[in-house]
């Protein structure tokens, strides 16, 4: 999500903005053979979005208002970025791949953790994201990441269209790490993470042809 600190951005000094940066490069490794030039510029812009999203409403921000805060020309944002909703996407794939694999066979529940309890330390952060008019883009991004995680056996023996089903399977996971955030309900970030872990796996197999579904008392 966060880029290194290059640049002074002023509410780069903000503890928090400072606290992400690590996390957030970990999550989002470069890849083979990617230009380190290029790389630092998208961590700028995605650096400037963040610190802005920290004191404004994610509708009040324009791409005008990052490439001023990051020092980047708008021909340069437009090589990275088609728009500010695919600045945001872009900012949460590294946390929405992970969430994601949770509908595969072998989830990596110790990073789902991670990620909910990284999501939990910036929560005024995630609470601006996970709200409002960023709503939209941030479930569509799960939603994304769900429907590419799903193998094709999966998607093979889906009762729904497979869009459909990623659609279901990302609210039922997003839905309570939203609650949680908000702080409607307290536990921890582990039995937060199990619980997923298990009922997207519920969610899974009830979703599939073929599997039992439960008889009620109507015929």
């Amino acid at each position: 999500m966060l880029a290194s600190a290059r640049r002074d951005f002023p509410d780069n000094r903000h503890p928090m903005s400072v606290a992400l940066r690590g996390k957030i490069r970990a999550m989002n490794k470069p890849g083979p053979g990617e230009d380190p030039r290029r790389r630092r510029t998208r961590e700028d812009l995605l650096a400037a979005f963040f610190s802005l999203v920290l004191t404004r409403r994610y509708h009040e921000i324009r791409v005008a208002d990052v490439l001023a805060r990051a020092g980047v020309g708008r021909s340069t944002f437009y090589e990275h970025f088609r728009n500010k909703d695919a600045l945001l996407s872009a900012s949460l794939e590294g946390p929405f791949r992970i969430l994601a694999t949770l509908v595969t066979a072998q989830p990596d529940a110790g990073r789902v953790q991670a990620i909910l309890e990284h999501f939990r330390e910036n929560r005024a952060l995630a609470r601006s994201l996970f709200q409002g008019s960023a709503l939209r883009v941030v479930r569509a991004t799960l939603v994304a990441h769900v429907e590419a995680a799903l193998d094709r056996d999966q998607r093979s023996r889906l009762r729904l269209p497979l869009r459909l089903a990623a659609c279901s399977l990302a609210d039922g996971m997003f839905s309570p790490i939203n609650a949680w955030l908000c702080g409607e309900a307290k536990c921890g970030a582990h039995e937060l993470a199990l619980a997923l872990q298990l009922s997207t796996a519920a969610s899974v197999r009830a979703l599939q042809a073929g599997q039992s579904m439960p008889h009620g008392d109507d015929p």
